[in-house]
């Protein structure tokens, strides 16, 4: 967050070519999708259930980037009768269960979990003001991205920015506004309404040791937390690398072998 369904179209070569069919849907109030006041995180796997039911798909595997892992994590818990695997790319971990430090304001620039509990509302006040300020200077967000992230993530932006993907993909979720994405953002800083011993399918988590938006402390709680975890730490790796080919292959070859 930000991120659109256009995310899927990063992975979608690797994915096709170890034969995946890779399915990124918008969250509510994103890009093509309704709003919905009044969310919880555990309205999200309800969401893929009707998804999956749709598309007369028994089977799945999750895989949740950043904020998305959260998503991961709840499909998790309340679709253990149809995931066979979760894999969460960098994610926060869930922060009622947390004995670390809860910051006012993340890595990423957007709220953090302490500011969610002093205030839902001012939570909401910023960000509508980062979202406004990003849609009237579009190029505002991505500069701050580019100073915040590790080297090798720039030579992954300067790679998908030659086409506009990335910035694409952002501006399709800020265009959104800011009650969508606030909306969004507060189910997962709260409490998400079960607990991570409660996650019954095994969880590969991942994390970049040189991560300047994701402690590599919150991928070592889950690894503590969920009772089936696998836990990588990438040296050298910062935030973005899921954009990168290289990982991709590892990860969906793994994937295949896990899932055959």
């Amino acid at each position: 967050m930000p991120g659109s369904r256009l995310e899927g179209r990063f992975l979608h070569e690797q994915a096709a070519h170890h034969g995946f069919r890779l399915i990124t849907p918008d969250r509510p109030g994103i890009g093509n999708s309704d709003y919905q006041p009044g969310r919880t995180l555990l309205d999200y796997p309800e969401d893929i259930r009707q998804l999956l039911d749709r598309l007369e798909l028994n089977r799945f595997t999750h895989i949740g980037w950043s904020s998305g892992a959260s998503r991961t994590l709840a499909c998790g818990y309340r679709l253990s009768d149809r995931m066979d695997l979760g894999v969460c790319l960098s994610g926060y971990t869930h922060f009622a269960e947390y004995q670390g430090t809860h910051y006012l304001i993340e890595g990423t620039r957007w709220p953090g979990p302490r500011l969610a509990w002093y205030s839902p509302a001012l939570v909401r006040l910023v960000v509508h003001l980062v979202t406004w300020l990003s849609q009237r200077y579009p190029g505002l967000y991505l500069r701050e991205a580019r100073h915040l992230v590790h080297e090798g993530d720039r030579q992954l932006l300067l790679e998908l920015n030659k086409q506009n993907a990335f910035r694409n993909d952002q501006v399709a979720c800020l265009n959104s506004g800011g009650k969508a994405i606030a909306t969004d953002l507060l189910t997962e800083l709260g409490h998400w309404q079960f607990q991570l011993a409660d996650v019954q399918v095994p969880i590969w988590i991942y994390q970049g040791e040189e991560d300047a938006f994701i402690p590599i402390d919150y991928a070592q709680h889950l690894a503590d937390k969920l009772p089936s975890p696998t836990l990588t730490l990438m040296p050298d790796y910062g935030h973005l690398y899921p954009l990168s080919p290289d990982f991709q292959a590892q990860l969906f070859r793994r994937l295949q072998r896990h899932l055959a």
